[in-house]
């Protein structure tokens, strides 16, 4: 039997349960799909103690060893000096050797390495230290930001050469990787994430409203993310205030919060919540909106356009991929990043008529599982025997 071993920093734990989420949901079906032993090593950067923030303190919670959900996890530590970004990926593969290298000697072995920097470099250089197969995942920032980086760029690239087969989770996101990296675009395939049709689904709006202590009446824009700068989510309450009795609400946290708070106080903070509240959220709004800098594939788009939602999105990365570059009314609208007015109108725009949110949900039953967890089991399949 082929093991694959699931190799990322991007992976949930019992500390931080919502982190890298999106990797274990596409990683299950494709080991319950392909009858694989699952295994995963998730890194842990270990930060000397005067330099903890509450972000490394968390960090630091994470156990060495669990087993979270369906899968046994290891988190072996490696150093890491906030703001050397350059170190990161040798002293990742470092940190995680031993352990690698203990799954690798049990038998057949596969590496699959999510986000290229500095995990899927790391990945490599363990791969070819130990003779194993690799399999490499893009999956957005660690290809728009940090491959900007020539020297990142490079390793990248490098790493990418070598891997038995390279993804990215939509194709602008495969094509900016040939691009900064000068690997070959026929190398990269696109494995798009996949949404759970089962979660996310339209539901009773005031029900939901009332189970997450929303206002019962006035329309919702819903915002799902990372309160940072380049998800624009300070861009959307500036656009929201201007809409009569609309309210933002937000699930997420972050160091964007006051400034959000400030261009709107009326908006509404949930905090980071687990994917079943997010779904009760997505039933309770009018509309979604994401006008992010960048994104690779958002999984958010996909769960709410599940949940009957229609989207309002910047036009970038791989959202028009997922509606269309133009899409009609009753889907949502796309507009371009940091400019306020133009989201206000496409929102304005949008909640003028009520949701279908059956046609909606239609609309998103393309985007199930099955075809990419065929391609990826199909793929690991190939590279366990080359193993």
């Amino acid at each position: 039997m082929t093991r694959v071993v699931t190799f990322t920093n991007l992976f949930p734990s019992s500390a931080l349960p919502t982190h890298g989420l999106f990797v274990h949901e596409r990683m299950r079906r494709v080991a319950a799909a392909g009858g694989f032993d699952w295994r995963v090593v998730a890194p842990v950067p270990h930060v000397a103690w005067p330099l903890r923030t509450k972000t490394w303190r968390q960090w630091a919670a994470v156990p060495a060893a669990e087993r979270w959900q369906d899968v046994e996890i290891a988190h072996p530590r490696y150093r890491h000096w906030p703001g050397f970004t350059r170190r990161q990926a040798a002293a990742m593969a470092t940190g995680a050797r031993a352990t690698v290298a203990a799954l690798a000697a049990q038998g057949r072995c596969v590496l699959d390495a999510h986000y290229l920097w500095p995990d899927g470099v790391a990945a490599g250089l363990l791969a070819r230290e130990l003779g194993l197969p690799f399999v490499l995942t893009a999956r957005g920032s660690d290809v728009n930001v940090l491959a900007q980086d020539p020297r990142i760029a490079a390793a990248i690239g490098e790493a990418c050469s070598r891997a038995f087969a390279c993804f990215a989770v939509s194709g602008d996101l495969a094509d900016r990787l040939a691009g900064v990296t000068k690997v070959a675009r026929s190398r990269v395939h696109v494995a798009r994430n996949g949404v759970d049709l089962d979660r996310f689904r339209p539901g009773d709006a005031g029900a939901a409203r009332a189970a997450l202590g929303l206002p019962a009446t006035g329309r919702l824009v819903l915002g799902v993310g990372r309160l940072v700068a380049s998800k624009g989510f300070v861009v959307a309450a500036t656009a929201v205030r201007t809409l009569g009795d609309a309210r933002l609400v937000l699930v997420g946290d972050g160091p964007e919060r006051a400034a959000i708070a400030a261009t709107d106080p009326r908006t509404v903070f949930l905090g980071a919540r687990a994917p079943a509240d997010v779904a009760v959220a997505m039933q309770a709004a009018d509309v979604l909106v994401l006008p992010s800098e960048r994104e690779g594939w958002p999984n958010v788009v996909t769960e709410a356009l599940a949940a009957g939602l229609p989207v309002v999105a910047s036009r970038g990365g791989g959202i028009p991929e997922i509606v269309g570059a133009s899409p009609p009314p009753w889907l949502g609208a796309l507009c371009a990043p940091r400019d306020a007015a133009s989201l206000a109108a496409a929102l304005r725009g949008v909640l003028a008529s009520p949701a279908d949110r059956e046609r909606v949900r239609g609309f998103a039953g393309r985007y199930g599982w099955d075809e990419p967890v065929q391609m990826l089991v199909a793929t690991f399949r190939a590279a366990g025997e080359a193993a």
